[in-house]
């Protein structure tokens, strides 16, 4: 497996996060948020003899902006003697998309040019278009992830959890109401966690899977912001295949969505889950998803009335 070092760049906390997120699966992120800081870890890497891999880098920054930093790193590497096929590799961020931003940055030494807002699928393109080497087993676009079978996910093992252990439950849902009435019914079944984006649930995923107490039950809203919950869970499962993080088990996934027609039912269970709720959802059918799924005892039947 490639390891890869990668360094952020990036005055935007917001897009800096969201790069980090989609690329700390495939080695340590350093982050700078200024070009100063940026060079500084550059030269620090060089020092090391630990170069980094990919460089994301931002064109519009307070104090040296990204051109000024491509042009410096270049010149470092040249003094270093670096070859071209060894050199850092390096993805400009803009927020333009106009041709000669595209073209003075090229100039000026880049390897490709990214716009934002920006999604995992577009930055994967940008990073097969040039000659980097990085795991493909767990980056790979979230739409070209091929199908899994129901029955195929209905069988893979799930994460393991001890008698007295209470369920590890994560909530990711864009829409206030829908994410507390959730929380609200999982709540006395698990340890709730709760989020309001793709981005931050794939975070606390990696993060859970690395401290060893990865979530056994997450309920993942089909549309939000940026990430979509499909994009979100194909991306849980890839990480989860890779084996770089997790315990080669599987978390029980449940998509929660408005739709109800076959073909999102499809791209749902394509896409990794186990199952799905159809909004608007009540406390008995949640119960009985997590019952089908032996994420859960059967619940005990009421006790029948004694005979006069």
């Amino acid at each position: 497996m490639n390891i890869m070092k990668i360094l952020i760049v990036d005055d935007d906390l917001s897009s800096m996060n969201k790069m980090e997120t989609i690329l700390g699966v495939l080695g340590p992120c350093i982050t700078a948020d200024c070009g100063t800081k940026a060079l500084h870890e550059f030269q620090e890497a060089l020092s090391s003899e630990e170069p980094f891999d990919l460089i994301t880098l931002d064109i519009d920054m307070p104090d040296i902006n990204g051109i000024d930093v491509l042009k410096k790193i270049r010149t470092l590497e040249a003094e270093n003697k670096i070859s071209k096929s060894n050199r850092s590799r390096i993805i400009m961020v803009s927020g333009k998309s106009d041709k000669d931003s595209l073209i003075t940055c090229m100039k000026a030494g880049c390897d490709n040019f990214i716009v934002k807002p920006f999604d995992i699928t577009t930055l994967i393109e940008k990073m097969d278009q040039i000659e980097i080497s990085y795991d493909k087993t767990i980056m790979s676009s979230p739409r070209g992830i091929p199908g899994r079978s129901k029955e195929t996910l209905s069988s893979a093992g799930k994460i393991p959890r001890q008698p007295d252990e209470r369920l590890r439950i994560l909530i990711v849902d864009d829409d206030d109401v829908s994410r507390q009435k959730m929380e609200a019914i999982l709540d006395d079944i698990g340890d709730c966690t709760t989020v309001t984006s793709g981005q931050e649930a794939i975070t606390l995923f990696i993060t859970a899977m690395q401290q060893k107490k990865p979530f056994h039950l997450i309920m993942l809203d089909y549309s939000m912001p940026e990430w979509s919950g499909v994009e979100t869970l194909s991306h849980m499962r890839k990480i989860e295949s890779s084996g770089k993080t997790g315990t080669g088990k599987s978390a029980s996934i449940i998509m929660v969505t408005s739709h109800s027609d076959k073909e999102n039912v499809i791209t749902c269970l394509k896409a990794g889950c186990n199952e799905y709720i159809v909004k608007p959802f009540n406390r008995e059918t949640v119960i009985q998803r997590l019952t089908k799924l032996k994420v859960i005892d059967p619940p005990n039947p009421p006790l029948s009335e004694s005979a006069p």
